[in-house]
């Protein structure tokens, strides 16, 4: 499995623990369209941990039917995910994530092409501007 469909697979499992937290999805009770999305959630999960071709599209198809539904719990999302998924996703991040997820990407290719182990987070991390208002001292 390539290490961006890991990544990808890994942002989605922790985005799945995160909105199980906040409203509707807390309920004991889901209501049905609830659960037919943590259904589709799950299924999608399952379906990168397997290779399914289909894997990216149904995750652009996911993440979108996430913003439109939950506006709400879109903060608890990671931006990169948008970048990694693509398609329809690319149009909820601004020019300058977009830009700081292409270099990312760029190095990330590097890195593979020279055959050396890559973790996307770490990249991510390392590429992140500092703060506003942050001084080096």
């Amino acid at each position: 499995m390539s290490s961006r469909i890991q990544f990808i697979i890994s942002r989605l499992q922790t985005l799945h623990q995160r909105i199980q937290e906040h409203d509707p999805f807390d309920r004991s009770e889901l209501a049905e369209e609830e659960l037919d999305f943590m259904h589709k959630w799950d299924t999608l999960i399952r379906e990168g941990e397997q290779k399914n071709a289909n894997f990216l599209f149904e995750a652009q198809d996911l993440i979108s039917r996430f913003i439109r539904c939950y506006p709400n719990l879109v903060p608890l999302m990671h931006r990169e995910l948008l970048y990694f998924i693509g398609g329809e996703c690319l149009h909820f991040l601004g020019d300058e994530e977009l830009a700081l997820y292409q270099d990312i990407d760029e190095q990330l290719y590097e890195a593979e092409q020279a055959g050396n182990s890559v973790d996307i987070a770490e990249m991510i991390e390392a590429n992140q501007p500092a703060p506003q208002g942050a001084t080096l001292q």
